[in-house]
């Protein structure tokens, strides 16, 4: 059986799981069923039918690797975001390359977890991780990703021949947002959970994710992450007085 009710009202996370390997998706399976505070929702080996799951179930949280049936789908991540969009992308892999990586979370995957250093506990504590909506990324993609923010930057101001034109770039973008989308962004951009950030400004962690959804949207950024990595760049005031 997939699912299990929960006999409290403690929160439950919704896992659907996604790998073309049956031994090993089984695995993650009953490992998952087996943890107080998650429930299993469904698992399979093709995109396709993984689309369809999530569609109609709206799992919190996909486990999925890079290859299903289909072959590698990284690129397919946003259609997965489309028919679930609250839902939480971990790819766990046996591919190291952190390239691949890094355009996964482009693309709107929230963590990577690799499959050779797979403990249990570790991978309820990236589950729990990615939903409460933080970044679960290893050493050499952090790497790379600071690498290529460098890059970026140094390129986007050398295009711009003035510092005038930048900064006129980054307060457009500010402007665009409503003193509260201000405040969730520098939250965001510390690395505060969407949970946190709706204590610290006493609104509903509904809201703060509705905001965040709106404040990528003006920033254009894809997720928390770019919008940490972009801070500075973007203008954005993490040491903001009063949060």
């Amino acid at each position: 059986m997939l699912s299990r009710q929960s006999e409290s009202a403690q929160l439950v996370i919704r896992v659907l799981i996604a790998d073309e390997h049956e031994l090993v998706r089984l695995g993650f399976c009953t490992l998952v069923e087996s943890r107080p505070g998650i429930e299993l929702i469904g698992h399979t080996d093709s995109f396709e039918d993984l689309k369809s799951q999530a569609q109609k179930l709206q799992p919190d949280v996909i486990l999925l690797d890079f290859n299903l049936i289909e072959g590698n789908i990284v690129n397919r991540i946003p259609d997965l975001l489309a028919v679930c969009p609250n839902g939480k992308i971990l790819v766990f892999t046996a591919i190291e390359d952190s390239e691949l990586h890094l355009l996964a979370l482009r693309l709107g995957a929230l963590g990577i977890f690799a499959k050779k250093k797979l403990s249990a506990e570790t991978l309820i504590k990236a589950i729990t991780c990615v939903y409460g909506g933080e970044v679960w990324v290893n050493r050499s993609t952090t790497a790379l990703l600071l690498q290529n923010f460098n890059e970026i930057t140094v390129s986007e101001y050398s295009d711009t021949k003035a510092a005038g034109t930048l900064t006129a770039t980054k307060s457009d973008k500010l402007n665009a947002l409503t003193k509260r989308e201000a405040d969730v962004a520098c939250l965001a951009a510390q690395g505060m959970s969407a949970k946190n950030i709706a204590k610290k400004l006493f609104i509903s962690e509904k809201t703060v994710r509705n905001q965040l959804t709106a404040i990528y949207n003006k920033l254009g950024v894809a997720s928390q992450l770019e919008l940490a990595l972009q801070a500075s760049s973007l203008g954005i005031a993490i040491d903001q007085p009063g949060l």
